[in-house]
């Protein structure tokens, strides 16, 4: 299983390597000198003309034999469960790189008996969204804030989404095999809009929006609303 970083202008910046001492960090080529001060794991060089968020995903994919593999933001905040109280929920962080390798394999095995090709974890800090006695959903949004794919060749990005290409894949997977494995049971929030470099770079509010023209383009009907809060945007599935 290969454990992907996708990052870009955020050399000691990052934090998932904290947790995650195998994950592999991929890295435009220029700045890998800069990652390889800060970072025990690996650095991949990805070449300087494979430009974008997007495209960078697919390289990973392509140039990789492993079938398995997770895609992981470098901005971990926090992961685990959550504990449900009467009146709260109460975070339950886990940083044990072994107990996120366990169970991402077995997604991934859960995935292959469903004929599924792809997982997602929660990644927004919403713990009332994360149920420990509904841990499936099939038929919700997944982003590669933490995402596993089967890659048999079968699932790319689609480059025309410079963001929300995750929403994309997600609605492609589930109108082709009728869901997608949506995991509830446990997740994996990061710092997303609030931290400088990767694709805080060129998202703008322009951006969001023609990508999400382009989901309701591509998906009709499969869309029920797109929220703005500030500057950023949540989707809500039909």
């Amino acid at each position: 299983m290969l454990i992907a970083v996708p990052s870009k202008n955020r050399a000691g910046l990052t934090t998932t390597e904290k947790i995650l001492k195998s994950a592999v960090f991929f890295v435009p080529e220029n700045e890998a000198h800069n990652y390889e001060k800060f970072l025990s794991n690996e650095v991949v060089k990805v070449p300087n003309n494979v430009r974008g968020i997007t495209p960078t995903r697919n390289w990973i994919l392509r140039n990789n034999k492993e079938k398995r593999v997770v895609f992981i933001d470098d901005d971990v905040k926090r992961c685990g469960w959550v504990k449900m109280k009467e009146r709260n929920a109460e975070y339950i962080e886990i940083k044990t790189e072994t107990f996120w390798i366990n169970e991402w394999m077995k997604l991934f095995d859960v995935c292959e008996q469903m004929n599924y090709k792809m997982w997602g974890l929660k990644t927004e800090g919403a713990p009332r969204s994360v149920y420990p006695n509904k841990p499936f959903n099939f038929k919700r949004y997944i982003t590669a804030s933490c995402m596993g794919i089967i890659n048999d060749g079968e699932y790319l990005f689609d480059e025309r989404f410079v963001v929300k290409e995750d929403y994309e894949i997600g609605l492609r997977h589930m109108r082709d095999k009728g869901g997608v494995l949506g995991v509830n049971y446990i997740y994996w929030e990061n710092e997303h809009w609030d931290k400088e470099g990767g694709c805080k770079d060129y998202r703008t509010i322009d951006v969001e929006i023609a990508a999400i023209k382009l989901l309701n383009e591509l998906y009709p009907g499969m869309i029920r609303k797109a929220k703005r809060k500030a500057n950023k945007f949540t989707i809500q599935l039909t």
